[in-house]
């Protein structure tokens, strides 16, 4: 959640104007849709409106590879120098490639000390850039790619949101490239990536930052997030605090200082989704957001939403908003239609699920996610994953729990379908493959525990190897490894495997 930046300067020596700026190195080549269109994203409103000339100039010259910037004729006083780091960075999240420390040379403008050029520092070459940006391009195009032809800017703000949310796991260490294209990375990769999003989708944003100035500092968070706009009005929306992966994670990596492997989640929150000044500065929703300082007012439009309380995703179809809503009053849940112009939903279809807790008793809560692929909904049980066919009223199983836990919602990640398990909801979730959208996968011969085809004393050490919690095993490898067929894998299966072995060895 943190966001360290660091400024270098130099020795202030005062250079005149003959010293050239530095040359420009191989250029990183950039398509239209992976530079942020001007005027979309704004951080540091007044500084950055006042400085949009300076700004433009090093974002070109970043895009150049130039080591060095000159800026000398803006007359930016050093004194904002972290100002407009910010700004350019943020402005244009695609520059992920820029080192979050800088230095300046120096020069003065009528008595005041001002930035002659700026020097920047490249984290990778510009052959590694080329094939980065092509990925991060390749990931854009995806996500942009939910956006379909007329949504309006809430639909489309809601859906990058939920995308974006489920294809990502936050981990203290990142980068715009890495939540872009590998799913993980921290408070203000998240926000950048969302940012570069609505701005490619025509929905402008601004940038909020509460730094942290000392530890003495009881206001600042050490977090970022945005402000978006939708009708002619800016809303917070925090996609970190909106992740179900960040508060284990993060806690995790803060008190041990380890990177502990967590999987995508397949549900997403929508607390902090449109939110005004005064819930979100509140204690209402949790830890209030305080220490920021924004130019556009964020009203109470939204406060009350229906939205806010739903733990799946957003699914469009046929130009209507679905989603799994909890009912507090029997404690289960609906598939429901949503309309938010006037914030009511339509119950579509109901189910009573319980996920129950261990020592008795259920979760109070519905924690089913939510997919639409060809015409079928996608969700889940405790036990099982379904479709739901809304023409025929048609409920389905599509594969069922692959461990002893409960399922805590799935995603569909280029047509492979995919259940998250674990013995509580506030616990680290554990992925598994249940096979293609077209048809789940075929199980494995009884005692294949690995997959290879071949049942020897490689599938014995396996089962030995995830009893010992050295391995996962999935659904269908779970299946081939209950030898006696007690519903659980234990040691008794591969004494028993290893027995049967023996039997076959011995005949041979």
């Amino acid at each position: 959640m943190s966001i360290k930046k660091t400024l270098r300067k130099l020795a202030s020596a005062v250079l005149s104007a003959a010293i050239a700026a530095g040359m420009a190195a191989a250029a990183v080549s950039a398509s239209a849709a992976q530079i942020t269109p001007s005027g979309y994203i704004t951080i540091h409103h007044d500084f950055a409106s006042q400085n949009a000339g300076a700004i433009q100039a090093l974002a070109q010259g970043i895009r150049n590879r130039q080591s060095q910037i000159n800026i000398s004729q803006y007359h930016i006083p050093t004194s904002d120098a972290r100002l407009l780091f910010e700004a350019v960075t943020n402005m244009n999240p695609e520059l992920f490639y820029v080192d979050q420390g800088f230095s300046y040379y120096v020069t003065t403008y009528n008595g005041v000390s001002c930035i002659y050029s700026l020097v920047v520092d490249y984290t990778y070459t510009a052959a590694e850039v080329s094939t980065m940006m092509a990925e991060f391009d390749e990931k854009s195009d995806y996500y942009l790619s939910k956006i379909k032809p007329g949504m309006t800017d809430f639909e489309k703000a809601l859906i990058l949101h939920d995308e974006l949310i489920l294809n990502s796991s936050y981990l203290l260490d990142g980068s715009t490239y890495s939540l872009m294209v590998d799913g993980t990375g921290k408070c203000e990769d998240y926000s950048k990536a969302y940012a570069f999003l609505l701005a490619q989708a025509g929905i402008k944003c601004e940038m909020v930052i509460s730094p942290k100035k000392d530890q003495n500092d009881t206001d600042g968070m050490s977090h970022q997030w945005v402000k978006v706009c939708i009708d002619g009005t800016y809303y917070h929306v925090d996609p970190t605090w909106d992740d179900p992966t960040l508060t284990d994670a993060y806690y995790y990596q803060y008190y041990s200082g380890e990177t502990r492997p967590n999987t995508h989640s397949g549900l997403v929150y929508h607390t902090f989704f449109l939110v005004s000044d005064s819930l979100i500065g509140s204690t209402a929703l949790g830890d209030p957001h305080t220490g920021y300082t924004s130019f556009y007012p964020s009203p109470s439009t939204y406060d009350n939403a229906l939205f806010r309380d739903v733990k799946s995703r957003f699914c469009y179809v046929d130009g209507s908003l679905y989603a799994m809503k909890y009912n507090s009053s029997n404690y289960t849940g609906s598939l429901v239609r949503y309309n938010p112009v006037n914030n009511t939903t339509q119950t579509i279809k109901s189910f009573n699920y319980y996920w129950s807790a261990p020592g008795g008793g259920f979760w109070t809560g519905f924690f089913s996610g939510l997919e639409y692929l060809d015409g079928l909904f996608y969700f889940n049980s405790p036990n099982s994953v379904n479709t739901y066919d809304m023409t025929t009223d048609t409920v389905s199983e599509f594969a069922h729990n692959p461990s002893n836990g409960n399922i805590y919602g799935i995603n569909i990640i280029n047509r492979d379908v995919y259940a998250y398990t674990a013995s509580n909801p506030n616990d680290f979730l554990d992925s598994w493959l249940l096979g293609h959208v077209d048809e789940p996968l075929p199980p494995l011969e009884l005692g294949d525990v690995d997959g290879n085809g071949r049942v020897d004393i490689r599938d014995v050490t396996a089962i030995q190897r995830y009893k010992a919690v050295l391995i996962q095993l999935d659904s269908r490898q779970l299946a081939a490894a209950d030898i006696d067929g007690d519903g659980n894998v234990t040691v008794n299966d591969a004494t028993e495997l290893q027995k049967q072995l023996a039997k076959i060895y011995t005949v041979n």
